[in-house]
């Protein structure tokens, strides 16, 4: 064997080696980490059935492009390649036998990369075999809706592929017929080979079968959300791309038979005329007339208009949900607030927590209220309503501490693999929880069920304590040694065991350390035990919101929303969801993992889909049904955070009027978005979490958000996002009297042009401090609309988190300022006859006008005198003084 040769060999060999082990280390893991979850068997035949298919996709390829190429070869008579011996330079010819495994290598090439390209095949296979009708018909074709979500885009993917096929097998023929000279072009003209001649007619022909078959699709995805209107039909589409559509794809079959009938008329004109018809007709048909109709037509059809406005109407509001458990009702909301209602003014306001406005400054008050050395932390805040047995649900902000990763990275002396991986930064901190109701002061910390009883240290929440593995943000995997008690439901973990199956996880996860003497035999690997990619590995035909911390039986719960999606839902308009455009959601799933031990279950959220069942179960996962969520979880399940924000969307577009005025949904600027490069983006809504009784039901936990109309002048409507005592999500839009109530936006600039507001900052602050008010919120309460904002300060902004050191509240045109929910109540009530810019309360007037003068006396002693001028303006406001400069009566 000459070395040329064997270096070839090597060469190969390392390649195998290299990407293959890489590949079956990644495989034994997977199904490694399966297996100790007590499902390798779904696991291997989810891989049999991804494999089979990606093989049956290759090997259908090779033997297309095997088809091509081994045509071209038998064109071909003799190749000669120029050799050169010594000074002579003479024609080799190569031998048949090489010409054959060419041919063969190219067309294997070829079908490995179609089935590259193509991966997602197999669950577009899946989705589409395990489908149940929705029950929901479209007029146009007379679909059901699921066909447009399960089976179009398998069959547009099945296009596509068949495209690709014939454009890249035209492509390698006409290149190898032009190497061979086959086909040449001379004297302005194109000469080919009887043999290439027959070879490119037929497969022009296949093309034109394809590209009618394409046509004939075009009808279904205009129908399943492909419209001009953004998604859903327009007149446009009715009268002209549907039926063009068709006639299309019968020029197309006919443009196939006259292609293959000039193999026997053998003239070129009426080969170029027939494809040069299809392609002006195709462009004048999917382009320019659509076009022209939209720009000439005059006036559109009025009756056609309305139909179309109600389909999209109705279709799109249906593709989120918004036709099931939607209640559209009218708020009984008054402009003034009545003197019996002070009292409940001031309960209602407590349902509205200052962490769940602000989050982030819950984190920082914890990190500070809660010593750690060892690392740099980072939280994850959840606020919730518990209950003890008998008593009214309370706000608690349940907070989760885990090592900030990314904080440890920006340290100079990062701490080593083993303190990382199997010491105490691998793991989460013990959960604390705080009330999280509207009042001022120092953190109190809290346990359920003894909700009632505070404490300024952390009191332990965890009935069995145990290093909390399994986290909500990205983490590292983690090492359990053979001494660690295991947690309730058994050891955890893949069993490292010995040299080949370390190699193969270390190969895997590219850890070299576990090679070495940093772990044994014995110990345990932890694998993907963060919460989002272990529920994406386990349930990947779900897409799922951040995991939320709950506390279920005396144990902490990692809960996640579970979402399908498309943009084929038919006649739907899209909305934005998630960085895509989607026209279908559904929150079908509800997923939680035990923060100790990993247990993970996957429920179906009520109602149950019947859709959402079948799909899981072609993945081989079983859905527990939604009867199996016990009480106290399905007390936790709130309203899905993802499917809220998409239909506020919708709703904005569509308020149960078919094509009339579009509403305007109330936005949250965060300070992100406030600077100038990301004043393009789209900002979130403003969503607010609150613990309310609406219409005389039990108090529970409702997301709130506010639609303004289209101009931005009024507050139109509020919706109110909970779940019914079965844990069903239900949605009330409520209606706001038009005219009565101002917008966010608005509200927000009436209380930070209130003097009294403007002292009570500045006082809060002191001359060291720093202060912050939290984005406004809008809610129903006390039979009106009002407008709550927080104020956060610190005294040593270097050494001090900032906490909620007041309450502003803006109804009845009136503002307060208070300690908490019931004193600023009692402010409004007491502010009663003055102007909205007036002081609120006279009982604080003396408190504002010291605000005031502390922060004038800190500006003159920093020399800051833009900020003397204004605390001196504050200050004659507050005294009643005209402004500086005005002329006295």
């Amino acid at each position: 064997m000459s070395r040329r040769r064997v270096a070839g060999y090597a060469v190969a060999a390392v390649f195998v080696v290299l990407f293959g082990g890489r590949w079956l280390a990644i495989r034994f893991t997977e199904a490694s980490w399966f297996a100790d979850l007590g499902l390798g068997q779904m696991y291997w035949a989810r891989l049999r059935h991804d494999l089979g298919w990606q093989l049956a996709v290759a090997a259908a390829a090779t033997l297309w492009y095997a088809a091509q190429t081994f045509a071209v070869y038998r064109s071909i008579g003799a190749v000669h390649l120029p050799r050169r011996v010594g000074d002579l330079e003479i024609a080799e010819a190569v031998p048949r036998r090489s010409l054959r495994w060419i041919a063969l290598g190219l067309a294997l090439l070829l079908g490995i990369v179609t089935a590259v390209t193509f991966a997602d095949l197999p669950d577009l296979i899946t989705l589409a075999r395990h489908a149940t009708p929705l029950g929901f018909r479209e007029p146009v074709l007379g679909r059901d809706a699921s066909f447009y979500l399960t089976r179009l885009p398998l069959l547009e993917t099945l296009h596509l592929v068949a495209l690709a096929l014939v454009l890249f097998a035209l492509f390698v023929a006409a290149a190898l017929y032009a190497l061979t000279g086959s086909i040449t072009y001379a004297a302005r003209r194109l000469k080919m080979t009887p043999h290439a001649r027959v070879h490119i007619t037929v497969l022009l022909s296949c093309l034109a079968l394809v590209l009618a078959w394409g046509f004939q699709l075009d009808a279904s995805g205009l129908v399943g959300g492909g419209g001009s209107a953004n998604g859903a039909l327009s007149q446009a589409d009715r009268a002209i791309r549907l039926p063009v559509s068709g006639a299309l794809a019968a020029l197309a079959l006919v443009v196939a038979a006259g292609t293959l009938a000039t193999l026997r008329l053998r003239r070129t004109g009426v080969l170029l005329a027939a494809w040069a018809t299809l392609a002006l007709i195709g462009v004048l048909g999917r382009f320019v007339a659509p076009y022209l109709w939209d720009a000439w037509h005059g006036r559109p059809d009025p009756e056609a208009a309305l139909a179309l406005a109600q389909y999209a109407d109705r279709y799109s509001r249906a593709g989120v949900g918004l036709l099931v458990g939607t209640d559209d009702e009218r708020l009984d909301a008054r402009a003034t607030v009545p003197d019996d209602s002070i009292a409940a003014l001031g309960r209602e306001l407590g349902g509205v927590s200052p962490w769940a406005v602000e989050p982030e400054l819950l984190a920082a008050a914890l990190t500070a209220a809660v010593p750690d050395t060892e690392r740099p932390r980072t939280w994850t805040v959840t606020v919730d309503a518990y209950a003890a047995a008998g008593a009214e649900p309370r706000l608690m902000a349940l907070a989760v501490p885990e090592t900030d990763v990314l904080g440890l990275e920006r340290e100079q002396r990062r701490p080593g693999w083993t303190a990382l991986h199997r010491g105490p930064l691998s793991w989460a901190g013990e959960p604390v929880a705080v009330a999280a109701g509207a009042g001022a002061g120092e953190l109190t910390f809290v346990a359920r069920p003894d909700i009632g009883a505070g404490s300024a240290t952390p009191v332990p929440l965890m009935r069995s304590p145990g290093r909390i593995r399994y986290l909500a943000r990205a983490a590292d995997p983690a090492i359990v040694g053979p001494d660690e008690p295991a947690p309730p439901d058994g050891p955890a973990g893949v069993r490292l065991g010995g040299l080949m199956r370390r190699l193969l996880l270390a190969w895997a996860l590219q850890s070299p350390p576990l090679l070495d003497r940093r772990t044994s035999v014995a110990d345990r690997l932890l694998v993907w035990r963060d919460v989002p990619r272990r529920l994406e590995r386990l349930y990947p035909f779900a897409s799922f919101d951040a995991p939320r911390a709950a506390m279920v039986g005396g144990r902490l719960l990692w809960m996640a929303d579970g979402y399908l999606a498309s943009a084929r839902f038919p006649l739907a308009e899209h909305v934005p969801w998630s960085g895509d455009a989607v026209n279908f959601l559904r929150a079908a799933f509800v997923a939680t993992v035990d923060a100790v031990s990993g247990r993970t279950r996957l429920y179906l959220r009520p109602p149950d889909l019947e859709f959402a069942s079948a799909l899981a179960e072609g993945y081989g996962t079983t859905p527990l049904p939604s009867d199996s969520l016990g009480p106290e979880l399905r007390a936790h399940l709130g309203y899905p955070a993802q499917l809220f924000a998409t239909q506020l969307e919708m709703l904005a577009r569509h308020r149960g009027d078919a094509g009339g005025e579009r509403w305007t949904v109330e936005r949250r600027e965060s300070d992100e978005a406030k600077a100038p490069e990301a004043r393009s983006e789209p900002r979130e809504p403003a969503v607010t979490p609150a613990l309310l009784a609406l219409r005389d039901r039990a108090p529970a936990v409702w997301r709130l958000a506010s639609f303004s109309d289209a101009a931005g002048n009024t507050l139109v409507a509020i919706a109110a996002g909970g779940t019914r005592a079965d844990g069903t999500p239900w949605l009330r839009l409520l209606r706001v009297p038009g005219g009565q109530f101002p917008t966010i936006e608005a509200a927000a600039s009436r209380l930070a042009s209130a003097p009294a507001i403007v002292a009570a900052v500045a006082g809060a602050a002191g001359p060291d401090g720093a202060a912050r008010r939290s984005p406004v919120a809008a809610f129903p309460a006390a039979g009106t609309v009002a407008y709550l904002q927080f104020l956060f300060a610190s005294e040593q902004r270097a050494r001090e988190p900032l906490l909620p050191r007041g309450t502003e509240l803006l109804a009845s045109g009136r503002l307060g300022i208070g300690d908490g929910a019931m004193s600023v109540a009692v402010a409004l009530a007491s502010g009663r006859g003055s102007p909205a810019t007036a002081v609120a309360a006279a009982a604080t007037t003396l408190g504002e006008a010291r605000a005031a003068f502390a922060a004038l006396d800190s500006a003159s002693r920093r020399g800051d005198w833009a900020a003397f001028a204004r605390a001196y303006e504050a200050l004659r406001r507050v005294l009643g003084a005209p402004p500086t400069g005005a002329r006295r009566p």
